[in-house]
């Protein structure tokens, strides 16, 4: 008895990108609506997508973010519509510098996937305090928070000394910096640039 070929339900794709926000859903879009995939306006998030070519129905699903993981597959019984639509969305990915997961590759990746969001998580933090102390200084005597400019604290109204500027020129330089390093790390992150060894194949 002959055995039929089983064919993959799913197409899982790497994006060079930190989420599923409005230009890769453009990129979607413009993949599937030529071959009269119609979006679905009522289910289109930064985790889920869906499309409808007659009663075919087609989900991206985001797996993972920095960089942006996601699988493609069949809403119901796949058909060779739906293998039409995984195959122009993995073209669209691969022209823009993405990858294609082999079911093994996505199963080696999710760990990684995992840590690279909490390193993510982590550098956002860095960042949104570094910001913040761009935007006020603290008077080391009564620990108020003061606009950047101002000569005198206010809180208990102390002039600020040249000691104090000195400080103050510190905190922002250092900062400034901090901010540097963070988005240098999360836009790194977001294009998978140094992505563990995949089913023998470098990727980043």
């Amino acid at each position: 008895m002959a055995v039929k070929p089983v064919r993959r339900q799913y197409t899982h794709l790497l994006l060079p990108h930190a989420s599923l926000d409005d230009p890769q859903r453009a990129l979607f879009e413009v993949a599937l609506r030529p071959a009269g995939w119609i979006a679905d306006p009522d289910e289109s998030s930064t985790m889920s997508l869906r499309w409808t070519k007659g009663n075919a129905a087609l989900r991206v699903q985001t797996l993972g973010w920095f960089p942006l993981l996601v699988t493609v597959g069949a809403v119901g019984k796949p058909s060779a519509v739906h293998r039409d639509a995984a195959a122009r969305l993995t073209a669209a990915v691969l022209a823009g510098g993405g990858k294609s997961f082999t079911d093994r590759q996505l199963v080696e990746y999710l760990p990684q996937a995992q840590l690279r969001w909490q390193r993510a998580l982590l550098e956002r933090q860095r960042l949104s305090t570094a910001e913040s102390m761009l935007k006020a200084r603290r008077c080391s005597y009564c620990g108020s928070w003061s606009d950047m400019s101002a000569t005198h604290c206010a809180g208990c109204r102390r002039r600020f000394t040249t000691a104090d500027d000195a400080d103050r020129d510190t905190t922002v330089s250092r900062a400034t910096a901090t901010i540097k390093e963070a988005e240098t790390a999360l836009a790194e992150l977001a294009r998978g640039v140094v992505l563990e060894r995949l089913g023998g194949v470098t990727h980043g």
